[in-house]
């Protein structure tokens, strides 16, 4: 029985919520900080498509998604991470301006898993987010790329 993990993580950024959002939703993705060569089609329905190969010990690891929901500079919703006839997580972004240019981002994943035996999917989302909103505060507030 499918049952749902839901993960929510926060990270303030010192920038203003215009820049960290264009880091986050571009159709070139998460590159050249995170994924290499992801893209997005900016419309809701459009189609995601993962590519990490830097982080995966130079093993290309390839994914999909489908964007859910786009408040600009607000929401960023998609479902991600395929299996079988769907998607297994759906991840809502919600960027919040600080008032001082800075930006609170709040990301909320619910990972959908076939019990206990299936924890380990929802515990290795929980570990990409923490390093991918490491690597994203880098990048964002000091144009660095880590990997």
């Amino acid at each position: 029985m499918l049952q749902t993990v839901k993960m929510h993580f926060v990270e303030h950024f010192r920038v203003p919520v215009e820049r960290l959002w264009n880091i986050f939703v571009c159709p070139n993705g998460w590159d050249p900080w995170f994924t290499d060569g992801m893209s997005m089609e900016l419309f809701e329905g459009g189609q995601i498509r993962f590519r990490w190969k830097r982080i995966t010990a130079d093993e290309v690891v390839e994914d999909r998604g489908v964007v859910v929901f786009i408040q600009p500079l607000k929401v960023f919703e998609f479902w991600w991470y395929e299996y079988e006839d769907g998607f297994r997580s759906r991840v809502k972004m919600t960027f919040t301006p600080d008032g001082n240019e800075g930006t609170w981002l709040k990301v909320e994943d619910s990972v959908l898993i076939d019990g206990e035996r299936e924890l380990p999917i929802a515990l290795g989302c929980a570990y990409g987010w923490g390093q991918m909103l490491c690597l994203a505060k880098a990048y964002a507030e000091r144009g660095l790329i880590l990997i």
